[in-house]
């Protein structure tokens, strides 16, 4: 027996909400559109969209206001919770991957009396003391209120117990909700990519109002363009004789499961990661 519309709309919800909570990332549409499928035969009924009145997939969708829907250019949409919309559009596109010193001379906290610039004529950031003669074009730090509020952005986007452990680990002062966030997110390496996919977002539109405000090409500050998503930037200057596929592999999963923020921070020969991580293994 076909399923009639309020039934369809209602198993789309489920799986839509199920599978971010499971993934914590949106869906393609085609998945969901596979899920739904299966999960009505499983029910022994049958789901189609045009026997419900509607042209295409896309289309049923669109009257459901508990998902989201982003659409990506020359690919399929992405589908979310509704509540999950700030995420959702953070996967919407490739992204320009930051230069490192840019990366950090937004990211990391303001120092007292000093001052950040972008010299353009040397390409690169100088970290002055305050009142320095030296020109360059200002770089205001992004605010730790700001940085804090991405986090909780980030975690109200999330679901049941995931959600309060996130935002309880945002309280208190100084460093500490930092560290206890990316702590919590070493637990869940599905939750890792999400956020370091979602900060990337963050950081990258921060830096291009930046840019265009100032007249900085985006060949200045950035590395090219992200095709596809791998955990938030963390290849850049991956040596050429790494070509063996499953060194390949081992990188990006170890990538995977480190904070954005803590990636950056990587100062060691790429092969002698692989080597201790075959001896834990």
């Amino acid at each position: 027996m076909p399923l009639d519309l309020a039934r369809s709309q209602q198993l789309l919800v489920r799986i839509v909400e199920e599978g971010f909570a499971e993934r914590h990332s949106p869906l393609p549409g085609a998945y969901v559109k596979a899920q739904l499928l299966s999960h009505a035969v499983d029910q022994g009924e049958t789901f189609s969209e045009r026997a419900l009145g509607f042209k295409g997939f896309l289309e049923f969708v669109k009257t459901v206001q508990q998902v989201a829907i982003q659409g990506r250019s020359g690919s399929d949409v992405l589908l979310a919770p509704i509540t999950a919309g700030d995420l959702l559009s953070a996967f919407a596109e490739s992204l320009p991957r930051l230069r490192r010193d840019f990366w950090r001379a937004f990211i990391e906290f303001p120092v007292p009396n000093t001052v950040r610039l972008y010299d353009q004529n040397d390409d690169r950031i100088l970290h002055e003391d305050a009142g320095t003669t030296k020109q360059g074009i200002l770089i205001e730090p992004i605010s730790r209120e700001t940085q804090l509020q991405w986090r909780r952005t980030f975690s109200e986007e999330q679901s049941g117990n995931l959600k309060s452990t996130l935002l309880a680990a945002l309280e208190g002062t100084g460093s500490g909700p930092f560290n206890e966030f990316a702590r919590r997110l070493r637990e869940n390496p599905s939750v890792m990519r999400a956020w370091n996919r979602f900060v990337q977002k963050l950081i990258t539109d921060h830096v291009s109002a930046w840019a265009r405000a100032n007249n900085v090409p985006e060949e200045c500050w950035s590395a090219g363009k992200q095709t596809s998503f791998n955990g938030g930037g963390g290849t850049d200057g991956l040596p050429s004789k790494v070509q063996n596929i499953g060194q390949r592999a081992e990188l990006y999963n170890l990538f995977d499961s480190v904070p954005l923020e803590d990636l950056l921070e990587l100062r060691v020969p790429l092969g002698w990661v692989l080597k201790v991580m075959r001896e834990k293994g």
